[in-house]
């Protein structure tokens, strides 16, 4: 039995199930004396796979009463093939932690957690128009991009300073791993985006930032990650097997480098650029028309060391970001969310 931590254990629902629907059963505060404690009963119905991966599914599930509404559940087996154990005890901490209301404008809420003999499931917000994936087939306009990056870096600040890196955050649930990453939950021209998924997050212990573990999606991997794990060749980056929460911010310079441009920026010549013997992609953004403040901020994010590449708070406070800081006259319409 794993040991979990207060917030953990306050977050689980008590779960009957059947063969037509799961059965959760909790009690909330009344407005009398008489009506202190109420019981309250929910009963959801599986409609269909949202996506499957190596660890699970995610499951569309929708309430059965009078004002019907819908949620995600994402089933997480407890044995693996080959007989491995999964631990998610660290997925159920940071999902509990960062749906509190003050973080839930940034990340995907859940609804609580409960287990079988053979899973546990995470209920949580259902996003209808799906992952920023499914928006990047083309160039996206830069002032929507700034938008989307923002409220990415809102989240990784949060993270971060929280003793959290997400390590796999990329846009699309449809990749080798089951990792629901960003959510779309308004689209354009206001985009409202929540970071999702903390299956391989890992919080740094005793004030650590040297996180140990391999872990990620090839394509958005920091450039450290590729060569500790013989993917890559680079004497810089040969400093032994730890990396930081920096791999979050390269991560996040594909993402929006890919939203700019509807391009990798390193579908052949990552090596090249770690190495120093080719220069950053900006004549691709540059053909996409994107402002030189643009190219300035990706290019910092994809800077090759990660000592060199900015914290979420400092890139934040970019010039490309300015119009979107609470302090701006232009950002009151974006706080407003």
């Amino acid at each position: 039995m794993l040991a979990f931590s207060d917030l953990v254990r306050d977050s689980r629902l008590k779960t009957r199930f059947s063969s037509k629907y799961t059965q959760h059963v909790y009690y909330v505060s009344g407005e009398t004396p008489r009506q202190r404690k109420v019981r309250r009963e929910e009963r959801w119905e599986r409609r269909e796979s949202l996506g499957s991966g190596s660890f699970g599914t995610v499951w569309l599930e929708k309430l059965t009463a009078e004002h019907a509404r819908y949620r995600a559940v994402k089933e997480i087996r407890k044995i693996q093939r080959g007989s491995n154990t999964i631990s998610y005890g660290r997925e159920l901490e940071a999902i509990a932690k960062f749906s509190h209301e003050k973080y839930e404008l940034c990340f995907v809420k859940s609804y609580g957690w409960y287990e079988n003999d053979a899973s546990v499931f995470i209920a949580m917000e259902y996003f209808p128009n799906g992952d920023l994936q499914s928006y990047l087939s083309s160039p996206l306009p830069e002032k929507e991009v700034q938008q989307i990056t923002f409220q990415i870096l809102e989240a990784l600040s949060f993270m971060h300073e929280n003793g959290f890196a997400h390590r796999d955050l990329k846009p699309s649930v449809r990749l080798p791993w089951l990792f629901l990453n960003i959510l779309v939950k308004s689209k354009s021209p206001d985009w409202w985006v929540k970071v999702g998924d903390f299956g391989i997050s890992k919080r740094a212990e005793d004030g650590l930032t040297a996180l140990r573990t391999f872990s990620g999606t090839p394509g958005f991997l920091a450039p450290e990650l590729l060569v500790q794990n013989g993917l890559l060749d680079s004497n810089e980056l040969k400093f032994g097997n730890e990396y930081t929460t920096a791999v979050d911010i390269w991560a996040l310079g594909e993402i929006v480098f890919r939203a700019l441009t509807g391009q990798a920026p390193f579908a052949r010549s990552l090596g090249a650029y770690i190495r120093g013997t080719s220069p950053f992609p900006v004549e691709m953004m540059l053909s996409n028309d994107i402002s030189g403040e643009g190219c300035d901020f990706v290019k910092s994010l994809m800077a090759p060391l990660p000592k060199d590449r900015p914290t979420a708070p400092i890139a934040e406070e970019h010039t490309w970001m300015e119009s979107l800081r609470p302090s701006s006259p232009r950002s009151s319409v974006e706080f407003e969310r």
